[in-house]
């Protein structure tokens, strides 16, 4: 929690920005790359990698898993990590 009110004009403030991604680029591939291999290299476990796509609490990886859906969010996963250990 804040020690004190935001002001107006906070410098520090998140502020989300859109701009047009170039012919042939799949935007959703690349953010949701880009995510998935900065939590990889943090030591993330995929699972939970794949949790914040599943999670609405996530608003901007969970808006991919909407409009992708879940096997496409696991390819990229996949690709990044290598394929998941198979249960015997």
């Amino acid at each position: 929690m804040a020690e004190k009110d935001l002001e107006q004009d906070d410098p520090y403030e998140f502020v989300a920005m859109r701009f047009p991604a170039e012919p042939g680029v799949d935007p959703d591939e690349a953010m949701a790359r880009t995510v998935i291999e900065e939590y990889a290299l943090m030591g993330m476990p995929r699972d939970k990698v794949l949790r914040l796509f599943s999670s609405p609490f996530y608003s901007g990886t969970h808006a991919v898993y909407d409009r992708r859906g879940h096997a496409f969010v696991q390819e990229l996963i996949d690709s990044v990590y290598g394929l998941a250990p198979r249960e015997v």
